[in-house]
C-alpha cells in the first residue's frame, strides 16, 4: 500500500504524499483527543487520498480558469505564516519553508476557487432570517447570566486572616466612594479589565463564586467570600433571566450561519461535478 500512487487527470499524487496527509490527519485527530483504533488508522489512507485527490482537482480547475495565485500573493501569506525569528533574511528558524510555503499556496487557492464559486450566493434577507429564527427558537435559549467584577487576592502560601483584612480593607474602600476597575490595578491579583467578568452563566465559574454572585442583590458589594483560588469581592452589574435570545442578539449569526450553508453547499455541488469528471488511476 506504501507505494500506491494515484493519477489525477494525468498529475501524479505519490505515495509519499498520501503518508504525509495520513500523518497530519492523525496528528490533528489524536490532538483533539481521539484514540484510534486499528482499523480506523488503517481506513486514514482512504480519507487523506480522497482530501488530496479533491485537492488535485480544485488546484487543476483553478489553473483552467486563471485564478490561480500569483508568486508575489504566496510570498505575502508566506511572511505572515512564518514570520522570520532570527532577523536573517531567509532564515526561519524551526520553520520548514517549502512546507509553509506549500500551505500558503493552498489556503490562498481554496479561497479563490471557494471565492469564485459562491460569487453568486447571496446572503439571506432578513424574511430567511426571521423565518429561521421562529423555527428554530430553541436553539437561541440562554441560561440564567449575570455580569459582575471582582477583587481577588489569592491564598495560596499565605496567612488566611491576613488575605481578608486586605480585602475588608479593599472593600471600605470601593463602599467608601473608590472606583473598583482603579482598584483591581493594585488591590487584586486578576487586574485584567479591571476585574470585570463580563456576563457569564452558572458553570462557568467555581461553584462557590457561582453560588454568592447568582444570589447578591443588584448593584450591591458582596461581603469578602472565599473560593478554592482565594478571597473576593464581588459587584453584580446586571441580571439576564433564562430564556430565549431576542432576534436582534442573534440575527447577524443566524444570517451569517445561513449564507455559509449556502456556500458550503454549492462547494459540494462544484466538487462532485468535478469528481465526476475527473479520470482517477490507482497504480501500486
Amino acid at each position: 500500500m506504501t507505494d500506491t500512487r494515484v493519477i489525477v487527470n494525468g498529475e501524479a499524487i505519490q505515495g509519499a504524499e498520501i503518508r504525509a496527509e495520513v500523518a497530519a490527519l492523525r496528528r490533528e485527530l489524536e490532538s483533539r483527543g481521539f484514540e484510534l483504533s486499528l482499523d480506523q488508522r488503517l481506513r486514514l489512507w482512504d480519507r487523506a487520498t480522497e482530501q488530496l485527490i479533491e485537492r488535485h482537482l480544485i488546484f487543476q480547475e483553478c489553473r483552467r480558469l486563471g485564478l490561480a495565485p500569483s508568486s508575489s500573493a504566496i510570498e505575502n501569506l508566506l511572511n505572515k505564516l512564518g514570520p522570520r525569528a532570527d532577523g536573517v533574511s531567509g532564515c526561519r528558524a524551526g520553520t520548514d519553508i517549502a512546507v509553509v510555503r506549500g500551505e500558503a499556496e493552498r489556503r490562498l487557492t481554496v479561497e479563490r476557487m471557494i471565492e469564485y464559486w459562491c460569487r453568486n450566493i447571496r446572503p439571506p434577507k432578513s424574511t430567511e432570517v426571521r423565518d429561521y429564527y421562529r423555527r428554530h427558537q430553541e436553539q437561541f435559549r440562554r441560561p440564567e447570566t449575570v455580569h459582575a467584577a471582582h477583587l481577588v487576592r489569592n491564598k495560596e502560601g499565605r496567612d488566611v486572616m491576613e488575605v481578608r483584612t486586605e480585602m475588608e480593607s479593599a472593600r471600605q474602600r470601593v463602599l467608601a466612594g473608590e472606583d473598583l476597575a482603579t482598584l483591581a490595578a493594585t488591590c487584586s491579583d486578576c487586574p485584567e479589565n479591571g476585574g470585570d467578568l463580563g456576563f457569564f452563566a452558572r458553570g462557568v465559574m467555581v461553584e462557590e463564586f457561582d453560588t454568592v454572585v447568582f444570589a447578591a442583590p443588584l448593584r450591591e458589594l458582596t461581603p469578602v467570600f472565599e473560593t478554592r483560588f482565594g478571597l473576593h469581592v464581588a459587584f453584580v452589574h446586571a441580571r439576564r433571566p433564562e430564556g430565549i435570545m431576542e432576534l436582534n442578539e442573534v440575527g447577524g449569526n443566524i444570517a451569517e450561519a445561513l449564507h455559509r450553508g449556502k456556500q458550503d453547499q454549492e462547494v459540494g455541488r462544484q466538487l462532485e461535478a468535478l469528481r465526476r469528471k475527473a479520470v482517477v488511476q490507482v497504480s501500486a
